[in-house]
């Protein structure tokens, strides 16, 4: 499928390389772009050939966030032109909060490999991911109240479960924009690489789970994993114990006792 915004491609081990592409506007977030997103998360999910995503931006830019002139000319932030009703019932589904949400709600793996600037909702994007890698140079800037606003992109949410609510707290209230090395510390990034071993280190990941791990049990625990962060402790045994029943009785799980039994690489069918 082409997009004008974003660019996706599938090589044959399952890992799907997705590009923010727009870098005559510094990768900034538009509606059109949020709704190629959408459609490609959603293929990625529907594909069983689809094992990981890589999302990434073009050049030397991560993603800017929002359009900044615009709203500069608008004199507010922005917002879908013409929402649906269903939007406006349900708003987390609307625009660039259904693109963050999307990203923990989807099942398959979403490594972020940020290549560049990733500022306000690109920032966002990023911490919807479920493993992020940096490259030297990189930065990240939280500056949605330095605009007047908070970030309503679903960040505010994810961001205290990824670095704490203190450091949550004092990043955004202060609207900071830090260096890699700083985001590194507090664990927004879990790994800083030079910008040409960016793409190569999350493929390294991504063929690492791809390899080792059989996709329905991949997916069963991401989903097992983002139950647990908002139930109770019972809840998330139960929801577990559902999901341990599902892989238990896949091809997959009988191959894996196999492969290890026989000291040789498991050969997943997916089922």
């Amino acid at each position: 499928m082409s997009y004008q915004f974003i660019k996706s491609e599938q090589d044959s081990s399952g890992i799907v390389l997705v590009t923010i592409d727009h870098q005559e506007a510094k990768n900034a977030v538009n509606w059109i772009m949020n709704q190629e997103l959408i459609t490609e998360f959603d293929r990625i999910e529907g594909d069983p050939a689809a094992r990981v995503m890589i999302l990434t931006g073009s050049g030397t830019i991560f993603c800017s966030g929002g359009n900044i002139k615009r709203m500069t000319a608008e004199g507010k932030s922005l917002e879908p032109p013409d929402p649906t009703l269903r939007e406006q019932l349900y708003p987390q589904e609307a625009d660039i909060r259904r693109v963050v949400t999307l990203l923990r709600r989807m099942s398959k793996p979403a490594i972020a490999a940020i290549n560049g600037p990733a500022i306000g909702s690109g920032l966002g994007i990023a911490a919807g991911c479920d493993i992020r890698i940096g490259a030297l140079g990189s930065r990240y800037g939280w500056v949605f109240v330095r605009r007047g606003i908070v970030p309503d992109d679903a960040s505010l949410a994810l961001m205290p479960q990824i670095i704490g609510y203190a450091r949550a707290y004092e990043w955004g209230v202060t609207g900071r924009t830090i260096t890699a090395e700083e985001a590194l510390r507090i664990g927004f990034i879990t790994e800083l690489v030079e910008s040409s071993e960016l793409i190569p280190a999350c493929r390294k990941i991504a063929m690492e789970i791809i390899e080792n791990c059989p996709p329905i049990t991949v997916q069963a625990f991401k989903l097992a994993l983002g139950e647990s962060l908002y139930q109770s402790l019972d809840d998330a045994v139960r929801f577990t114990e559902r999901a341990q029943r599902v892989v238990r009785d896949t091809e997959d799980h009988r191959e894996a006792l196999k492969a290890y039994a026989e000291k040789r690489r498991p050969v997943w069918k997916g089922k």
